[in-house]
């Protein structure tokens, strides 16, 4: 149109989207090394996948890759970065060392853009999980005027990658306090394991370089002289396409969702595929502008790649909150089985002529026994079983959650709990009867009326 348009803030913008370098020096320098190469190829599609979210309607997030030092993960992040700009000592990456008030303006400045923080290791676990909600809701904190009215709150759109030697969860959980991940956090940042594999760390393809930490090199000094071009391209093919986009998108993300999740699995993974397909699509637009310099389907197998390494790490396509339920379950027998379950039955200890040896079990929670089968059955009882066993969880879910997998006996009524004569009680009790199946032991997943007195 002509019309120059000035920005005018308070103060001066402290951003990195500068230039160095032409389109065709990053595509030989830095575009061309990502082939065949997973985790190069995701992050370098997330950078041109940032623009597609207004006209797509999709929501922001972002992905970290989880892995040990020296792995490239930061590589992987600094190569992204160069699709949109660069320069200064860290170039166009941003680190986690911040406060959730302090990246809400690094978020704001990066609306519509990729957004790289490197080192999750240098934030507080406190503030990680607020960070995460926080960048993938797009809208920051509410606060007041100096009149008492309502200032507005900063809003942004952003794909954002993240790297560090631990896991939101991890991080999350590492102070201590038994703080853990939500599900919908785990959603908004989507972990990938760094390694790929290849025993080379985060690469696969070292084309022709000696070593992955000569490879590693290459691509940051590369990325370090020429960025910036990429993004101001692939816009103008956005602008001048405008009205296609959304349709182009939808057309790629709709074959990458069906070729790459499983129509039965929970919405929480079909809500991170479609991050992953809207990606693959961002890469194969790249493509097809010849700005990427890969052949057609490099972003989608990549993209196809890292979906499931991230399944294979998170244990399946159910939803994150009946994993939790059941490894606390697990966790807990495995750590008390013996100590805080009295044994009874068989497994009752006798001494030499076969008499009761009386037992001192200290914070009793409930019973074990041996099961038809020749496993152990654990027996809880109600309030240990809410109080202690599924404590910071919510009980009643993670029975339904339990008996559904096979793992937890329902009487015939289709209740939870089963009343059992328990040693000590005059009556039977109500407990909620843990399978074999807790553990990974083989047991019956059907069962038929049984005498527990």
């Amino acid at each position: 149109m002509g019309e120059r348009i000035i920005l005018q803030t308070n103060g001066a913008v402290d951003h990195a989207l500068r230039e160095a370098g032409t389109l065709e020096q990053w595509q030989e320098h830095v575009g061309r090394y990502a082939v065949g190469n997973s985790r190069l190829v995701l992050a370098l599609s997330t950078a041109f996948a940032a623009p597609l979210l207004y006209p797509t309607s999709a929501e922001s997030g972002g992905f970290h890759f989880r892995g040990a030092s020296s792995t490239g993960k930061s590589t992987a992040l600094v190569v992204a970065g160069s699709v949109w700009g660069g320069g200064g000592i860290r170039g166009y990456v941003r680190t986690w060392r911040a406060t959730s008030n302090g990246l809400e303006g690094v978020a704001g400045m990066h609306c519509d853009c990729l957004l790289c923080l490197d080192e999750m290791g240098q934030v507080d676990g406190r503030e990680a999980g607020q960070i995460a909600y926080m960048l993938a809701n797009g809208v920051g904190k509410s606060r007041a005027s100096r009149s008492g009215e309502a200032r507005p709150s900063a809003e942004w759109r952003l794909l954002f990658l993240s790297s560090g030697e631990l896991s939101l969860a991890d991080k999350i959980a590492e102070d201590g306090r038994g703080r853990k991940a939500a599900a919908g956090q785990q959603v908004r940042i989507v972990d990938i394991p760094a390694d790929a594999g290849a025993g080379l760390g985060l690469f696969e393809n070292l084309h022709g370089f000696p070593s992955a930490d000569a490879f590693a090199r290459h691509l940051k000094t590369a990325a370090g002289e020429h960025y910036g071009h990429p993004s101001r391209h692939f816009l103008r093919t956005l602008v001048d396409n405008f009205d296609a986009i959304a349709p182009t998108v939808k057309g790629f993300m709709d074959e990458f969702l069906a070729e790459n999740c499983p129509a039965d699995a929970d919405g929480q993974v079909s809500r991170v595929a479609a991050r992953f397909g809207l990606v693959a699509a961002a890469g194969e637009m790249a493509t097809m502008a010849s700005i990427a310099p890969w052949e057609s389907g490099e972003a989608t197998r990549a993209a196809s790649r890292c979906l499931q390494d991230w399944l294979g790490a998170r244990g399946g396509i159910e939803p994150a909150e009946e994993s939790e339920a059941i490894g606390a379950v697990r966790r807990f027998i495995e750590l008390h089985g013996t100590s805080r379950f009295e044994a009874m039955g068989d497994l009752a200890p006798k001494d030499g002529i076969g008499s009761p040896i009386d037992q001192r079990i200290s914070n009793r929670v409930g019973f074990r026994r041996r099961s038809d089968a020749g496993g152990t059955e654990y027996l809880v009882l109600p309030e240990a079983w809410r109080t202690e066993v599924c404590s910071g969880l919510d009980a009643a879910a993670v029975a339904k959650t339990l008996a559904r997998r096979g793992c937890l006996v329902t009487g015939n009524d289709g209740k939870p709990q089963i009343k059992t004569r328990l040693p000590s009680f005059a009556n039977p009790v109500r407990c909620y009867v843990l399978t074999s199946d807790i553990l990974g032991e083989a047991e019956p997943r059907t069962y038929a009326d049984r005498d527990f007195g």
